[in-house]
């Protein structure tokens, strides 16, 4: 779930489909554009996976979609069903279990093949959620549900225009932006669609990864290298498209920047491909400072994160079958934030079992833990909490992925009121 508004008045789809702006890059798995950080095209994209399925429910259609796509206009829709409960402990574990959904349709141009603008593409996002899951009957501080976003009707998440510049070693995006899919990006927990269900997995929750009016630029010297910094609207507001928050009063924006270096393995069956990021992250949003005795609002906050995801075993240069771990770290300001640090690691394996090369075991660890200053005058008792999820993707058909997923929580909500929670679920993922 995103910290602010994430959607648009349906009316903007209109007037995108007017413009008729381009191609997004390569969608990964339901919910995700998986450019390159900063919306570059990847020369080093992310291992696929069984949580990705390649293959579409509507068959009969593909004719016509391949004969779109030669020309620069691509239609994908992904459908996300999941059912969880909480089967032992947690703050209520009485209620029966709970489910939730979420639409994801996106609709991309190629302008270059489209032969209106070279070097350019536009990406629009609608998407539609149902239903709240069980999250509040945790008791933890994050979510273990990250799509159960409630009741929202079609809106619009993404829509955006890229244009590269310098042999497309330089790329900027403007429009309602997903900074989930600019920065903190990783190969093996980035979608809470496809792979770890919880907030704590997905992504770092000390990220504010702002969904509203933005830019970004990503620039690449080099094969290896990547540099990406944007902008965002700290007060974005539901199904608002954001000029009354963005450029009116009290003009707050969030600022990203990112340096990513990729490295590259070599192995026998083929190379192994990593990326390492760093980053910071100025937050302006005013909050309680707690080391103050009238608790009055504090802004311009900054934070810090790193986070890695590097394949250490290939089966084969064939596919993505192999090993990959990944790790995240997160620092915010102790004053004026409740969850001071985290830690997350973990790793995917695809082909785990003989004959099933397409399905997708992982398990992943995650540590929100208080700051001093909040344990200090606050709440002495807080400490930390664990999260722990495991789960195993099985690709049922190529337009189809169920994922059989738990959970435990030790310490949810990090104060001791609760000692632990059991959380287990199934969700399926359809491909049109």
């Amino acid at each position: 779930m995103c910290t602010c508004s994430r959607k648009v008045p349906v009316r903007l789809v209109a007037a995108a489909l007017v413009v008729l702006f381009a191609d997004a890059g390569r969608v990964c798995g339901g919910g995700q554009i998986d450019p390159m950080p900063g919306g570059i095209a990847s020369a080093w994209p992310p291992v696929p996976s069984a949580a990705a399925p390649d293959g579409r429910a509507a068959a009969g259609m593909s004719e016509i979609r391949d004969a779109l796509e030669e020309r620069g206009v691509a239609f994908h829709l992904f459908v996300n069903d999941q059912y969880q409960a909480v089967v032992n402990d947690g703050a209520d574990a009485s209620g029966s279990g709970r489910n939730s959904a979420s639409m994801d349709a996106f609709l991309t141009f190629d302008l270059d093949k489209l032969e209106i603008i070279n070097d350019a593409d536009v990406l629009l996002h609608v998407q539609s959620n149902w239903g709240a899951g069980i999250n509040a009957r945790t008791g933890s501080r994050l979510e273990v549900n990250d799509d159960a976003d409630g009741d929202l009707g079609l809106h619009v998440a993404q829509l955006w225009y890229r244009q590269h510049f310098w042999e497309r070693r330089i790329a900027l995006t403007v429009g309602f932006l997903d900074y989930q899919t600019i920065v903190d990006r990783n190969a093996f927990a980035n979608s809470e669609d496809k792979q770890f269900m919880s907030q704590a997995l997905d992504n770092n929750p000390l990220v504010p990864l702002n969904i509203g009016l933005g830019a970004s630029v990503a620039f690449r010297p080099a094969e290896w290298y990547a540099l990406t910094v944007g902008v965002g609207d700290a007060q974005s507001v539901l199904y608002k498209p954001g000029f009354s928050t963005a450029f009116h009063d009290e003009n707050r924006w969030f600022a990203y920047a990112e340096q990513t270096v990729h490295v590259t393995i070599p192995s026998k069956p083929g190379p192994c491909e990593g990326n390492y990021r760093v980053g910071v992250v100025f937050d302006p949003r005013p909050r309680a400072n707690v080391t103050r005795n009238d608790r009055s609002l504090d802004g311009d906050d900054y934070g810090a994160y790193a986070s890695m995801d590097q394949m250490v075993y290939r089966e084969s240069s064939a596919d993505g079958q192999g090993l990959g771990v990944f790790a995240r770290l997160g620092y915010r300001t102790p004053e004026t934030n409740a969850m001071g640090r985290f830690a997350s690691a973990g790793f995917t394996y695809q082909g785990i079992v003989p004959g099933r090369n397409d399905d997708v075991l992982g398990f992943g660890m995650a540590m929100p833990r208080t700051s001093n200053d909040y344990r200090r005058r606050v709440r002495s008792s807080a400490d930390k909490e664990l999260i722990y999820e495991l789960f195993y993707a099985v690709q049922v058909a190529k337009y189809l992925v169920v994922t059989m997923d738990v959970q435990y929580l030790d310490n949810p909500g990090t104060d001791g009121a609760i000692e632990s929670g059991i959380v287990a679920g199934v969700r399926a993922r359809f491909s049109f």
